[in-house]
């Protein structure tokens, strides 16, 4: 009796960095301001979610929701406010500062894409090509 194969498909968690070796991380990082994640896509104050690859710049010293002005870095972790089992300082981040990058799995990336604006902001340290799309696992 012949064996058929099982496939299944899985989106592997949030990995956005297309070559690790290739990253440039702010040895510090930052912590975040929630106050200045507004939109409704981070969820209600008291409530928010900061997904990691989202674009951010430094003012006075705080990771702020990037405007599209000045130099933008990518969070390198998810931000939970008020997280249900709290650990160490919650708020900070790791930030990218360039590297090889898959585009259409950052969270600010529209249609696969991220906005003009931001792509300014992070310069020419970040390179971006698009996902091999989905880990196939079979057995």
């Amino acid at each position: 009796m012949p064996f058929g194969r099982n496939t299944q498909t899985y989106t592997v968690g949030i990995k956005f960095v297309a070559d690790e070796a290739s990253t440039m991380l702010i040895a510090s990082g930052a912590t975040v301001d929630l106050t200045s994640f507004t939109s409704a896509n981070y969820g209600n104050p008291g409530q928010r979610y900061i997904p990691a690859g989202t674009a951010v710049s430094i003012v006075n010293g705080l990771a702020v929701n990037y405007t599209g002005t000045g130099t933008a870095y990518l969070m390198a972790s998810d931000i939970v406010e008020n997280p249900l089992f709290p650990r160490g300082s919650d708020l900070t981040t790791g930030l990218y500062a360039g590297g090889v990058f898959f585009e259409d799995r950052l969270p600010d990336a529209v249609a696969g894409s991220l906005p003009a604006a931001i792509k300014t902001g992070l310069g020419s340290n970040f390179v971006f090509q698009s996902s091999p799309g989905a880990l196939v696992v079979g057995n």
